[in-house]
């Protein structure tokens, strides 16, 4: 009897032992794959993972109009060692494997997030509906707007001042288009969201407070 439990004992050890250097294996081969194929492109923190050992990012970014989800290790090697806090729905390079794209790596090396200025670089430039109008202020509306992408639809709401509308007067904006430029990283990201008086109020503050 006990010459059994001995011999289970050592067939689970070598059954651990083999799941560790096959892990290690994997893990070795996937680095050595994307620095061979390695292709950037930007992604965004969906949120953040809690485990007993280690904590993950999770993000997704778009190669081909087609959507990765995925995670990285919050504090990783040193080959990718992160320079700054992450912030959740906010947008940072990523670099992955052309010839398998859920092999990736999210880098969190700058001090700030990626900006508007990147984002849109090269950007789309389409054509979004009014859907409506909302008055906030005598100096502010609140415009509703939808939009197609891709087999996609999308809305949003921006706060612009009357004087600012990107539609010129209210009574054109009243059911009507407006021209909205997207990002070729996201498609649900686009200019006039992030030109939402309230939007750039808040982070304007946070900014203040750090």
């Amino acid at each position: 009897m006990q010459k059994l439990k001995d011999k289970g004992g050592l067939i689970i050890f070598i059954l651990i032992c083999s799941a560790v250097l096959i892990g290690s294996y994997n893990k070795c081969q996937n680095n050595i794959s994307l620095k061979a194929n390695k292709e950037m492109t930007i992604g965004r923190v969906t949120g953040f993972k809690h485990g007993s050992r280690n904590e993950r990012i999770q993000y997704q970014f778009y190669v081909n109009s087609k959507l990765y989800r995925t995670s990285d290790l919050y504090r990783p090697r040193l080959q990718h060692k992160r320079n700054t806090k992450p912030r959740k729905k906010q947008f940072y390079y990523v670099e992955y494997d052309a010839t398998d794209p859920s092999n990736s790596k999210i880098l969190i090396q700058q001090q700030k997030s990626i900006g508007p200025n990147a984002l849109f670089q090269d950007g789309i430039d389409i054509k979004a509906n009014v859907d409506k109008i909302s008055a906030i202020s005598d100096s502010y509306v609140d415009l509703y707007i939808s939009y197609a992408y891709l087999k996609n639809k999308y809305k949003f709401r921006t706060r612009i001042h009357k004087d600012s509308l990107p539609c010129g007067t209210i009574d054109n904006c009243e059911q009507g288009e407006v021209d909205l430029t997207i990002s070729k990283y996201f498609p649900d990201a686009n200019n006039l969201y992030f030109k939402s008086y309230d939007r750039m109020a808040m982070k304007k503050a946070k900014e203040e407070r750090r």
